[in-house]
């Protein structure tokens, strides 16, 4: 069995559920309670529960309601759906990845609803289902009914499948605003981009256990000197990081830097209140030095402090708003506020016991790339729904316009392999001649390239809206 470190993705568990055979009369929820499936119910591509009007029998009693699907038992909470009214019809809640017995859902209306692990009845754990099907071979061009379409119909369907891309990851900032302020969204979104794949689930936990709030009222008056070293004592004490939290006091490195950052973490005032992660929970193994997650830590205190006057929304909404910067003027001010060097114990470290000697090149904390990550994945959806919170018709039309001039990205091997699928060509700037194509492409090909579902490619209604 291969070993499994991270819980498949929700798009995945989607597919999953609509088909696979979760039919049978003997299904068992975590707490015992005996189900069965009537009707899977409708996807819902808005704000609220992932499927609509689904129909179960649970304990003998017809129940007709939504259901919502997580790839962890614990993200119910962790977005905040348990407050959140919209979800006060879930009749069932489905997850994986080692769902504990003793979990239970519970809704905004005080009632719990079943909570089912889909693990429990696949023939192999979701996230092993998803490793396999994650190697991107190419769908044999006489297979792949939109390859054989003309090239504007492609072109379009790869516009509108970018476009939903947007409005889904939009969508889970709307599902999250009763839970948490804009600041704190963006907070942890922009977390778990820092935490790439590997550790995306230790930063989430991280942004959970010290909000955005506590660590700007704890910095709030310092100078910003010492309010980034506390901001990176205080973050890396609570993922259990330190070096003091590892190895004895009398080991312990004579660095100015570490002594500084051992001593504020000391005086933390939260540090007997707060749990304490495990070092164990970060993954260093098969990543790049610059990449480790010391160094992305440090990389979200630095941007912690960088917007801790005006807040993450309102730098993002006032370079959207400026009129007097074109659209490239727009983007090249985004992606710069996510740009950050690499200053003093990190210029050559890339953690508390290796130095930088192996790195060649910019070795900065976050680099163009991963800036233009963050654009894309966060400010762009993030900003796209408190505009539409806000009925502020001005700024989504303007995220909707930065969005489609966006320029491309590096070609990854997703985009890579359906630029042969739908082109026959490994890759092209002419064609893939936009980050809208780009999140065109990876959208149908986590979502559509696959049995069954390349049938629904070509039938338009999965996009919903074009941007305009």
């Amino acid at each position: 069995m291969n070993h499994i470190e991270e819980p498949a993705k929700e798009g995945f568990l989607y597919h999953l559920w609509l088909e696979r055979a979760f039919s049978k009369t003997d299904l068992l929820t975590v707490d015992g309670q005996r189900i069965e499936i009537l009707e899977k119910g409708t996807r819902n591509y808005d704000a609220g529960p992932d499927f609509r009007d689904a129909l179960v029998r649970i304990n003998d009693e017809l129940r007709r309601g939504d259901v919502e699907i997580h790839p962890l038992a614990g993200d119910w909470y962790g977005h905040g759906h348990h407050r959140d009214p919209k979800y006060n019809n879930v009749i069932l809640h489905l997850v994986t990845f080692d769902c504990p017995s003793t979990f239970r859902t519970l809704r905004a209306d005080g009632f719990y609803i079943p909570t089912l692990n889909m693990d429990d009845y696949l023939e192999k754990s979701a996230e092993e289902l998803e490793m396999e099907s994650q190697p991107c071979s190419v769908i044999p061009l006489t297979e792949c009914a939109l390859s054989r379409e003309d090239r504007s119909t492609i072109r379009r369907t790869i516009e509108k499948a970018g476009d939903q891309r947007l409005e889904a990851k939009s969508g889970r900032f709307l599902e999250r605003t009763l839970s948490m302020s804009w600041d704190e969204l963006f907070y942890h979104a922009l977390c778990e981009a820092l935490g790439f794949s590997k550790n995306q689930i230790p930063f989430r936990q991280l942004a959970e256990i010290l909000p955005l709030e506590t660590l700007w009222n704890l910095i709030w008056n310092d100078p910003p000197e010492a309010a980034a070293m506390k901001c990176e004592a205080y973050l890396f004490g609570v993922a259990g990081l330190l070096p003091s939290q590892s190895v004895p006091t009398a080991s312990l490195s004579r660095d100015h830097y570490l002594q500084e950052i051992e001593s504020a973490w000391r005086r933390f005032p939260l540090r007997n209140k707060l749990p304490i992660m495990k070092a164990g929970s970060w993954q260093f193994f098969r990543l790049r030095p610059a990449n480790f997650p010391t160094r992305r830590i440090a990389a979200a205190a630095a941007l912690i402090c960088k917007f801790r006057d005006d807040g993450f929304g309102g730098f993002f909404q006032r370079v959207l708003n400026d009129n007097a910067l074109s659209i490239r003027k727009k983007i090249k001010e985004l992606e710069a506020l996510f740009c950050l060097p690499s200053t003093g114990f990190w210029i050559n470290h890339f953690s508390f016991e290796e130095s930088t000697h192996e790195l060649t090149g910019d070795n900065a904390l976050l680099g163009a790339d991963r800036a233009r990550d963050m654009v894309i994945n966060v400010v762009l959806p993030g900003t796209l729904a408190f505009a539409k919170v806000s009925s502020d018709g001005k700024l989504k039309n303007m995220v909707k316009e930065v969005y489609v001039h966006y320029p491309r990205h590096t070609a990854n091997e997703v985009t890579r392999a359906m630029c042969r699928q739908l082109y026959d060509v490994d890759d092209s700037p002419q064609i893939v001649n936009s980050a809208r194509i780009q999140q065109g492409l990876m959208h149908l090909r986590k979502n559509f390239c696959r049995p069954v579902m390349c049938a629904l490619c070509l039938q338009g209604a999965p996009f919903g809206h074009t941007v305009e």
